[in-house]
């Protein structure tokens, strides 16, 4: 007598059920493994957006006063004055990690440069040691800002990748992930870093 009990091959709809449910398994984690890497690079993001954001108001601070420095030397120049307040002004307007925001923030950079080209042409400013205060100070937040800036980009970088790459793009859709906006150097600052030269030609 045998006594041996052979084994049941599973059928072919267990089998198919076992596919898919495998299936289902990898695709759900990589989902969430897609989902936790948006998530990651889009709250480094949001901390290197804030690290700008501080040393942007250290800028904001220093430009009134450095305007308050020299204006009174410099009344024909009223213009550029006017166009750092209207700037500042939309900047502040601008919602968090936004195009408008990062549009505002060029045209300060574009107006502060053009005042601090104007500045050379007054080398009686190189007396006043509240400008040379003022300058070293501004010129020590524009380095920390560049570098904040690039932190952020590449940041960026990867997650506008994420969001537009497929498959990758579907679990954006999904879950609400949208392209941030980088910061790009304004034309006239594209090469240098803010700075005036105080010294008489």
């Amino acid at each position: 007598m045998n006594t041996t009990q052979g084994v049941r091959p599973l059928s072919t709809g267990k089998i198919v059920g076992l596919v898919i449910v495998g299936v289902l398994i990898v695709l759900a984690l990589w989902i969430m493994g897609t989902y936790n890497s948006m998530v990651g690079y889009n709250e480094n993001a949001k901390t290197a957006q804030a690290n700008i954001e501080v040393q942007y108001q250290r800028r904001f601070d220093l430009i009134p006063n450095l305007v308050g420095a020299v204006q009174g030397a410099m009344k024909q120049e009223q213009t550029v004055f006017k166009d750092l307040a209207d700037a500042r002004t939309r900047y502040s307007g601008a919602a968090t990690g936004s195009p408008d925001k990062v549009a505002a923030m060029n045209s300060v950079e574009s107006s502060l440069s053009r005042l601090l080209v104007i500045m050379e042409n007054y080398p009686t400013l190189k007396s006043i040691d509240t400008v040379t205060s003022l300058m070293d100070q501004l010129e020590g937040t524009e380095n920390r800002i560049s570098q904040y800036r690039n932190d952020y980009n590449e940041v960026v970088n990867q997650l506008n990748k994420k969001v537009q790459y497929f498959p990758g793009n579907m679990v954006a859709k999904m879950f609400g992930f949208v392209e941030r906006a980088r910061f790009e150097a304004t034309k006239e600052a594209a090469t240098t870093v803010p700075k005036v030269e105080l010294n008489v030609k």
